[in-house]
């Protein structure tokens, strides 16, 4: 199934074919495991198709042909493709796409009223060209960025497993063995006081066990959404780090974002949300440990297309930042800055540090909200076009 940033991708270049061609209609139709799928659909007309099986179909076997067609006042049997599509057409331009490696496709050009010129159909195929090149760019860093995600989701596996095995089966063992050698005591006041020392060991292992749930993913994201999650973390900083945070958080009804269960507010997708909310915890918890700082403020945004989360503190701010670039480039060590920067890059966000006006620093996640899960992404305007 052709993703939200292929599809985005798509309508834009459809756009620029249908500019290309001083008007008509441009179809895309992309091959898929056996079907023709709708990738765009601009100008004079909205074709009614979205999915057409390869086989048993005129437009099937119009793909399978892989040869340009220019037909004039198609009619019958040639004019069979176009019924499918559900478009009008006084001619008609075909070219087919060529991806290595991936499956074909079809680039149209459609005219109700009038013919092509002669150049049109030269012009058209560099278009196809170009189509698939972006197209096949798109997809193989779709992959790369798919392969990105499994080893980071394989890198903290590890992590969790390491800690479940360090921190809480250890502890537990250790407590384990406490409980047997208390079988053995006589004195009930010793045999109160190993209890006692075992089930306050239970309570700490209990607490390791939940922040470990957390990590995973917090129940409050789920249950409350991301405002109330950020804001239980802005009550936990004030109880531990002793830091007045104050959390600003402004969503439409835009890209990305889908109504909450309650009705109140606007949600992003899970994913999003959750790398946000890693975002700030982390930034969180570098201010409470390195900046020195007494306040900091949680902003959550959209303006320009896109979702800007971002954590200001008072500090001193982070050593050595004003020798970096705005991405903090070398800034690693104890500050957590590559896992903050891998999680951004993994929903096609970036990460900026610098500093904030007055003094401390400034972390910043920046992620586009164009192919999106749930995006009602605002389209080009360059008339009518298949959803």
């Amino acid at each position: 199934m052709l993703s939200g940033s292929e599809l985005w991708l798509l309508r834009l270049m459809a756009d620029r074919g249908l500019a290309l061609l001083d008007g008509g209609t441009v179809v895309i139709l992309i091959e898929e495991r056996g079907e023709l799928r709708m990738g765009a659909c601009r100008g004079e007309q909205a074709a009614s198709l979205r999915i057409a099986p390869v086989e048993g179909t005129a437009l099937g076997a119009l793909y399978r042909a892989r040869e340009p067609l220019a037909l004039d006042r198609p009619r019958g049997q040639e004019a069979a493709w176009l019924h499918e599509l559900g478009l009008q057409a006084r001619s008609a331009l075909v070219e087919p796409l060529k991806m290595e490696g991936y499956g074909g496709g079809l680039v149209i050009a459609v005219r109700a009223d009038g013919g092509f010129r002669r150049h049109d159909r030269e012009s058209l195929q560099a278009f196809a060209a170009s189509v698939a090149q972006r197209l096949a760019a798109e997809r193989s860093v779709e992959i790369e960025r798919i392969r990105h995600g499994i080893q980071a989701r394989e890198r903290e596996r590890t992590r969790w497993a390491r800690e479940i095995h360090d921190e809480s089966i250890q502890g537990m063992g250790a407590l384990r063995m406490k409980l047997a050698s208390a079988r053995d005591l006589d004195d009930a006041a010793a045999l109160k006081d190993a209890v006692e020392a075992v089930l306050e060991g239970l309570g700490h292992e209990i607490d390791g066990l939940r922040h470990l749930i957390t990590e995973l993913r917090p129940a409050a994201l789920d249950d409350l959404g991301l405002q109330a999650a950020l804001q239980a973390l802005a009550r936990r900083a004030q109880a531990i780090d002793r830091l007045d945070v104050s959390v600003e958080m402004e969503l439409g009804a835009a890209a990305g974002a889908s109504d909450s269960a309650d009705g109140e507010g606007r949600r992003l997708d899970a994913e999003l949300e959750s790398t946000i909310y890693r975002v700030v915890q982390e930034a969180l918890t570098n201010v409470g440990r390195h900046a020195h700082a007494s306040k900091a403020i949680v902003s959550i945004t959209e303006r320009d297309g896109a979702v800007h989360a971002s954590v200001t503190d008072d500090g001193r701010g982070l050593p050595g930042l004003e020798r970096l670039g705005p991405r903090g480039d070398g800034l690693e060590g104890g500050f957590g800055m590559s896992g903050m920067r891998e999680r951004a890059e993994l929903v096609g966000g970036e990460l900026q540090f610098g500093p904030a006006a007055g003094g401390g620093t400034t972390v910043r996640l920046v992620v586009p909200l164009a192919g999106r899960p749930n995006a009602a992404v605002e389209e080009p305007a360059a008339g009518a076009s298949a959803p």
